[in-house]
C-alpha cells in the first residue's frame, strides 16, 4: 500500500471514530490555567495530590498531582484549567511502606501485606482547615502552597 492510500485510510478512521472531543460535558464552564507549586520540609512535594473546592460545593472539582518538580497543572474532568472562582486547596499525599512481599501459586511475587501512611499534616488536606486559597481567572499567577514538615501517620 502506498503512503498515500495509508494516509487516506488512516484520516478516514479517525473521521468515521470521531476524532473530536465529545467527552466534553456542555455544562463544563470556561477554564482558566493554573498551576500550584508543592513545597513541604524547603522542598518541592512531588506526587501529591492537590484540589480546588469551593464552599457550597460542585460539580467539578479542580484536580492534578504535583510532578517531580512539585508543580500540580490543575485539569477540571480531565480538561486543562480551573474554573473561574474562589478556592480553598487541599493538599494530600499517602505513600505504602513496611511492604511485604509472597510468591503467588504461578512462582509470581505479589504484595502480601504494607501500611499506608499520610505525609502532609491532615490540616492542608481537609477544606475545613487549609489555610490555602486561590482566586482563578484569567490572570491567576502560579500559586504556592507549603505544607510545612513531613510527617508519617499510619492511615
Amino acid at each position: 500500500m502506498n503512503k498515500h492510500k495509508y494516509l487516506f485510510l488512516l484520516f478516514s478512521t479517525l473521521l468515521l471514530c470521531g476524532c473530536g472531543d465529545s467527552s466534553r460535558p456542555k455544562d463544563l464552564p470556561t477554564l482558566f490555567s493554573c498551576t500550584v507549586l508543592v513545597i513541604q520540609d524547603g522542598k518541592p512535594l512531588d506526587e501529591a495530590r492537590v484540589e480546588f473546592h469551593t464552599e457550597g460545593g460542585q460539580k467539578y472539582v479542580p484536580v492534578a498531582y504535583t510532578d517531580e518538580s512539585g508543580i500540580a497543572v490543575m485539569q477540571t474532568h480531565g480538561f486543562p484549567g480551573a474554573p473561574a472562582g474562589k478556592y480553598k486547596i487541599t493538599v494530600s499525599k499517602n505513600i505504602e511502606d513496611d511492604v511485604v512481599y509472597k510468591t503467588d501459586e504461578n512462582g509470581e511475587q505479589a504484595v502480601a501485606s504494607y501500611n499506608a501512611y499520610k505525609t502532609v499534616e491532615d490540616q492542608h488536606s481537609s477544606m475545613a482547615t487549609t489555610p490555602h486559597e486561590v482566586e482563578v481567572n484569567r490572570n491567576t499567577p502560579r500559586v504556592e502552597v507549603n505544607t510545612g514538615n513531613a510527617v508519617k501517620k499510619k492511615i
